[in-house]
């Protein structure tokens, strides 16, 4: 199958990930190559290119001069996004790719999968944020491209638009993340990005109050956060702050923790540390918020009623009582990147073939 997959334009996919999309949107593409698919992969230069990158911020486009002219005021700020993917939907719309799976969070896109003739998976990764909403209420049923999302507590929120969408929940590559039978059961960790909805800062307090030392790895993406409220902490000598870390130092780390500890305090969509965490064989606290939920099960954590930061401490010295071959168990059958390929593989079959794979043909 020809497949177009469209990311975002933050950050490259390329590793050290900026945060989990990025991750997903590599594996899925670096999956999707070793099954045998011919993948483009449209995604900012700079990204991995194993991948076969279609650039969005292609070499033709003078995009310096166009972001001076957007801080000058003299463009508008959204000018340069909707650039990138007029080009790429352009690009997709003359070639004879089988399906675009979308990821951009972007509302062109969702508005070109309606009226372009194409196959168009497009797959939500987050709450509905404003670029979304454009493009969610700019559509109407019935819809001719098919949705998903990363989880059931995130689809929940999408079903004010879109009643008909399929849950794939994200994965790992679980081989890649080393099993560690054995932990520092004075030590626990925190990762992820350093940022408020996060809240690292209460990761810190709670290790503290049960007497463990905390080491945390992260990108800083909030830096008068990481001042104000992070910072501060670093004197502590319980305190660890490892920096922005490739997978296998982070496997290193979290598989060396007892536990780790997952204290966003907004409603995280899914929170691939979990998974990362099960994978090494560490169990996971989390409060009962997002995604979390779904994950974790009394064999791999302890779910904490959200904000009784006094159950969360007492959730830390428990903790041991938990198996960490169940972790790594979890681990593999819920959060292997197999299962999250096999159900989009699924998906694309469904829209490109019918019951006797015989290719679909597609009306605008």
């Amino acid at each position: 199958m020809k497949i177009a997959l469209l990311a975002h334009n933050k950050f490259p996919i390329a590793q050290p990930y900026a945060g989990g999309l990025e991750m997903i949107t590599h594996l899925l593409a670096e999956k999707l190559q070793q099954k045998g698919h011919e993948v483009d992969l449209f995604a900012l230069s700079g990204s991995d290119p194993e991948l076969n990158i279609n650039p969005l911020n292609h070499s033709s486009v003078n995009w310096n001069s166009l972001e001076e002219k957007v801080n000058k005021g003299e463009i508008a700020g959204d000018f340069i996004d909707n650039l990138m993917y007029s080009l790429a939907l352009s690009k997709i719309n003359e070639s004879d790719y089988d399906i675009l799976h979308n990821h951009s969070m972007h509302h062109l896109p969702l508005i070109w999968g309606e009226t372009a003739g194409k196959n168009v998976l497009s797959s939500f990764h987050t709450p509905v944020f404003e670029d979304i909403h454009r493009g969610l209420i700019a559509i109407k049923k019935p819809y001719k491209q098919r949705f998903t999302t990363v989880s059931a507590k995130l689809g929940s929120t999408y079903a004010e638009y879109i009643s008909d969408y399929r849950v794939v929940h994200n994965g790992i590559e679980i081989k890649n993340w080393n099993f560690y039978e054995r932990a520092n059961q004075s030590q626990v960790c925190w990762i992820g990005r350093i940022c408020k909805e996060k809240a690292p800062h209460k990761a810190i307090q709670f290790a503290l109050k049960a007497n463990k030392k905390i080491v945390l790895a992260g990108p800083v993406s909030e830096k008068n956060y990481y001042k104000e409220y992070f910072k501060p902490y670093l004197t502590n000598k319980n305190v660890e702050y490892a920096g922005h870390l490739k997978q296998e130092e982070l496997n290193r780390i979290i598989g060396e923790s007892s536990a780790t500890l997952f204290t966003s305090v907004w409603e995280e969509p899914y929170g691939l540390v979990i998974a990362e965490s099960l994978a090494s064989g560490t169990p996971v606290i989390a409060w009962n918020l997002g995604a979390a939920p779904e994950i974790i099960t009394d064999n791999c954590g302890i779910i904490v009623p959200a904000f009784k930061d006094i159950l969360f401490v007492k959730a830390i010295q428990q903790i041991t009582e938990i198996s960490r071959v169940d972790c790594r168990k979890r681990a593999v059958n819920f959060c292997d990147v197999s299962v999250m390929v096999d159900g989009y593989e699924k998906l694309y079959d469904e829209m490109c073939f019918d019951n006797s794979g015989i290719k679909l043909q597609i009306s605008c």
